[in-house]
């Protein structure tokens, strides 16, 4: 009888991606290697956003004249967009144990900024963001790490999935 895996990814308290590896393995209690390389992997994402000023997700909107113009009296210039003093780009960190994976910032302005609630002033500007290129990555890492885990060789299948015990969120 097969068991289980399931890999859950929660941007904001929304599920990105869910899916079962379905396939026969041995009891694998311990899954910081895999984990490890999903953070490294969204933490690169969020890098590259800021490199890009959102380019993963569709680009963040222009700075308002009169943040330019503060900007510039302040003597910080006209860009890069959240990037004033560098302190939210590098505010971003992954904490991994053997059954999970966060990836957050430490910064208190970050959620206001991700968040997808209604605003009136400053525009949402997504930084962390799971890319499909990124979800594809994650699953391989997994399913190169559960076939060297296993006795003997799996079959591997994805699934919809709907619950199951989380092993892997961010936000």
């Amino acid at each position: 009888m097969p068991n289980y895996f399931q890999l859950r990814f929660t941007v904001e308290g929304i599920p990105e991606l869910s899916r079962i590896l379905g396939m026969t393995y041995q009891k694998v209690g311990n899954f910081k290697v895999p984990l490890k390389k999903a953070a490294d992997l969204i933490l690169s994402d969020v890098q590259t956003n800021f490199d890009t000023e959102g380019a993963l997700s569709g680009g963040w909107q222009p700075l308002s004249a009169g943040t330019v113009a503060g900007r510039i009296r302040a003597g910080f210039g006209a860009s890069p967009i959240l990037q004033r003093t560098g302190a939210l780009r590098k505010s971003f960190y992954s904490l991994v144990d053997e059954k999970q994976a966060l990836v957050s910032s430490r910064s208190p302005y970050f959620a206001y900024h991700q968040s997808r609630m209604p605003r009136t002033k400053i525009p949402r500007r997504v930084m962390l963001i799971l890319t499909e290129n990124t979800k594809q990555n994650i699953v391989e890492a997994f399913h190169k790490f559960l076939a060297f885990s296993t006795v003997s060789r799996p079959t591997i299948g994805l699934a919809p999935v709907q619950r199951g015990n989380k092993f892997m969120t961010h936000r």
